[in-house]
């Protein structure tokens, strides 16, 4: 593997990169309590490790943990964190180069993941970056009176990374970062040149930025286009043209490994998506006026949010004093009209529920719950609202233990949720328990989902049931469920808990960051 030089090294700020991680862990697809609290607590421990490591050239990177997320009609796409080492490096080298990548873009065209360097801040607000996009859209669509609509299939999946890092070449970024990543990128696909993980905001970056090159080819050819990503609208003043920029689309994509989604793209009338497309987004914004001053949006995103899947020291405490509870009447009508606005129930829960979470109203609570099964695309956005309820609601708390004993919960990602959101319930039954250690003893499942049956069953399981996780540790085959049940036995007794670090904390480097956690 290459390795960095003194210069390089120096440059990096690991105290800012690994405050910049511990954002981007909010959005995480996998919940991985043990691996954020090397982040919290050895932060430091970690970067002297890693930066021994690349100094001598031995640094070398893992395979991600990636876990199946559910999408609508049954689809799934993966979704994907790293080791602590990778997601360091992987974080400080694209921060290095963001910069020098965000000059490339066009933001006339472009409006999607906006890098920002202010503290508590990844990326621009999202809010603003998609008002910006549903304006050029209806921009675009009074410069011509048909517009392609494009949505390229299990993009980030098929991402030709020579092509990436060619592109990143040729921007200016420096020769030694770039041909890093690029091992780290091959490391991370299994040695398979195409795709990037999703979930995490190095990869948001380069995902973004690979697409510049279409966003010039568009300018070049006065093609009035805009992007979010990779959903691509483009304007024509007829529909011939419009078939003909379909072509080349496809075409062009073709020769970079990318093809449509055939179900999501399409040739349209301009005026049928001004009115199917920015539609919604008016009523929207006409709320968030009218609760501009009632709300502080704390959320980076429009249509989803970061919850605070807490597991530090401080996981026992109340709620945060000073905590506003505010009222939102507008967002509680605009809720309740789902039944009567079914093609937009989906986007309507994801504008709403973050606002309504915010607002701890329990107005959505019986629609959520009866959805839970039936909604698994919804997954993360249905127990974050969940979430706030859980300390003080018996109801709610019961009725996510009895989704626990199921046989209709068959999503893998769901039951690491479950876990997630009933983790902070004050009381939780013995037979739970036993339920969720049999997710933990069960090979079959991810080991994902068995990491976090392993933390549940420690904070919430009997003595009996905290030793039968703890003896499952010499057994278990994954180290990252061994490194969960190490981190787990902080809920042990001080003799315990000091018992299993002196005897698994030195296993692995892993293990050693981990130890050091508890």
């Amino acid at each position: 593997m290459p390795g960095l030089d003194s210069k390089i090294l120096k440059g990096i700020k690991h105290a800012t990169v690994i405050e910049r991680v511990k954002l981007d862990i909010r959005s995480d697809f996998i919940l991985a309590p043990h691996f954020n609290a090397i982040f919290v607590s050895a932060g430091d421990e970690l970067w002297s490790r890693l930066e021994e490591q690349l100094r001598s050239g031995k640094y070398s990177p893992e395979l991600p943990l990636t876990i199946s997320v559910p999408k609508e009609r049954g689809f799934t796409r993966p979704g994907s964190i790293l080791q602590p080492f990778d997601r360091f490096l992987y974080q400080a080298l694209v921060d290095s180069v963001s910069r020098t990548l965000e000059k490339n873009i066009d933001r006339d065209r472009a409006f999607s993941h906006v890098v920002s360097h202010k503290a508590g801040e990844l990326f621009s607000p999202t809010q603003s970056s998609w008002e910006g996009f549903q304006a050029k859209i209806a921009a675009i669509c009074e410069e011509g009176a048909y517009v392609l609509k494009a949505d390229i299939a299990n993009y980030f999946e098929r991402i030709p990374q020579h092509h990436l890092i060619n592109l990143m070449s040729s921007s200016g970024c420096a020769g030694e970062i770039v041909n890093l990543l690029e091992e780290m990128l091959l490391a991370f696909q299994d040695r398979d040149s195409f795709g990037i993980i999703q979930g995490v905001y190095p990869s948001d970056v380069l995902g973004n930025f690979f697409l510049s090159d279409f966003d010039a080819f568009c300018e070049l050819h006065g093609i009035p286009s805009a992007r979010y990503v990779d959903d691509i609208y483009m304007a024509f003043d007829t529909e011939t043209n419009a078939r003909v920029g379909l072509t080349d689309l496809i075409e062009r994509l073709r020769k970079n490994g990318l093809h449509l989604n055939e179900h999501k793209s399409g040739i349209f009338e301009a005026q049928r998506v001004v009115r199917d497309e920015t539609a919604i987004d008016r009523m929207f914004a006409e709320i968030r006026d009218n609760i501009a001053d009632e709300i502080a949006h704390t959320s980076s995103s429009l249509y989803a949010f970061d919850a605070d899947w807490e597991y530090d020291q401080d996981e026992d405490d109340e709620e945060e004093e000073g905590e506003d509870v505010v009222e939102i009447a507008a967002v509680r009508r605009l809720f309740r009209e789902i039944d009567n606005r079914p093609k937009y129930a989906d986007r309507i829960e994801r504008f709403t529920l973050p606002l309504l979470r915010q607002g701890k109203s329990d107005v959505a609570l019986e629609h959520v719950l009866s959805n839970l099964l039936g909604k698994p695309h919804q997954t993360r956005l249905y127990f974050s609202y969940l979430s706030v309820f859980v300390r003080d609601n018996p109801e709610v708390v019961s009725a996510l233990e009895a989704i626990c004993g199921s046989p209709d919960l068959i999503s893998d990602y769901q039951k690491m949720y479950i876990l997630a959101a009933l983790m902070k319930a004050p009381r939780i039954k013995r037979h739970t328990v036993t339920i969720v250690q049999h997710w933990l003893q069960n090979r079959q499942l991810p080991q994902e989902v068995r990491a976090l049956a392993a933390i549940f069953a420690m904070r919430h399981g009997i003595a009996t049931q905290k030793r039968a996780v703890k003896l499952e540790y010499e057994n278990e085959p994954s180290a990252y469920v061994r490194g969960a049940i190490l981190y787990a036995s902080r809920y042990m007794t001080t003799a315990e808990r000091r018992t299993c670090k002196k005897a698994w904390g030195a296993h692995s480097t892993l293990n050693a960051l981990i130890a050091q956690t508890i």
